[in-house]
């Protein structure tokens, strides 16, 4: 995971066949990108900046 924090632009998450959020790896730690794979957190907790429209 690291390596795709320092190669991406973005990273696309998908829950359940759905696109749950894009997020921005250079504004986004690797805790709150698992956490957001996994279901623990929401992408709408997250702040602006760290989503990727």
């Amino acid at each position: 995971m690291p390596h795709v924090f320092e190669v991406a632009d973005r990273i696309h998450v998908h829950r359940m066949g759905m696109r749950a959020a894009v997020l921005n790896p250079k504004k986004i730690s690797m805790a709150d990108t698992v956490s957001v794979m996994t279901g623990a957190l929401r992408p709408e907790d997250l702040s602006a900046e760290m989503l990727d429209h």
